[in-house]
């Protein structure tokens, strides 16, 4: 199994989830608001918008599922800020 971890504009997390859908993921989480810092300095979800935010979506999948998702997914962080990391996983229960 691999885990699938996308950092992303909480603007962009719709489309993200859609093409998650598209591929056939058989589900995933979401954890909206995070905070930390980057290349490009501290990033916080103090902003009254989306603009500023980021949300890490966290799949766990086959490997030609998440190859499905990750081929799709490059589009997106052609425009938009954000990171994907891909690890394998053992999943308990």
């Amino acid at each position: 199994m691999k885990k699938l971890e996308i950092i992303i504009e909480s603007v962009e997390r719709r489309r993200v989830c859609r093409i998650l859908d598209e591929v056939g993921v058989k589900g995933y989480s979401i954890i909206d608001d995070i905070q930390g810092r980057g290349k490009t300095g501290p990033k916080s979800a103090q902003d009254l918008s989306n603009i500023l935010k980021s949300s890490l979506i966290i799949v766990v999948d086959e490997e030609p599922i998440i190859t499905k998702a990750i081929e799709q997914l490059k589009d997106v962080f052609k425009f938009y800020s954000g990171k994907i990391f891909l690890s394998e996983v053992t999943v308990i229960e």
